[in-house]
């Protein structure tokens, strides 16, 4: 369990160790976390547990509640908004697309696939809206693995980017992260 006393621990080793990456993903307490990255789902970030499949969360509503988790926090958000990809908070407030994919999705785990990639790229010296592209990658490709723990294996990584790439340039979003050609 975490409690507040390890949240607290958790919190005071961020800040003596500003150069290790500490990541935060709680299904309820995600606001009672501090100077840590935390990663709501956009329902979690409202407080809304009452989700159903389609459901999503008013922008401007999702913005405000953002940007107090933010101020709260002292640390960076990544929000996570299924088909609509990913809001991160700094440098800037930016949306990073998600990767579009077709046919039958399994959802169950894609936030933690998501925290895995972001974290890894995050790690090796990415940026927080390309560690959130690099979050995406993972989540398109263990989505599609229907009715199982879903793995993504490194080589899969540069043909999903390929598609995102694709995706984003075709859409005309100005809220590209550029990132290396694979």
């Amino acid at each position: 369990m975490v409690t507040a006393a390890v949240r607290q621990a958790v919190a005071e080793r961020a800040r003596s160790w500003p150069q290790v990456v500490f990541w935060a993903d709680s299904r309820r307490r995600i606001g009672e976390f501090r100077r840590v990255i935390i990663k709501p789902n956009q329902f979690e970030a409202v407080g809304d547990t009452a989700t159903t499949p389609g459901k999503e969360i008013d922008p401007a509503r999702l913005q405000r509640d953002l940007e107090r988790l933010h101020q709260m926090n002292g640390a960076p958000v990544v929000a996570t908004r299924g088909r609509l990809g990913m809001i991160v908070s700094d440098p800037e407030w930016t949306q990073v697309p998600a990767v579009e994919v077709e046919g039958e999705v399994d959802p169950t785990g894609a936030g933690d696939s998501a925290s895995a990639g972001a974290v890894i790229a995050l790690c090796a010296g990415a940026e927080l809206p390309e560690a959130a592209v690099v979050g995406s990658l993972v989540a398109a490709i263990t989505v599609k693995q229907i009715g199982q723990t879903g793995v993504a294996r490194p080589a899969q990584l540069p043909g999903r980017l390929r598609l995102w790439r694709r995706q984003v340039d075709a859409a005309g979003s100005g809220q590209r992260v550029d990132l290396p050609q694979p």
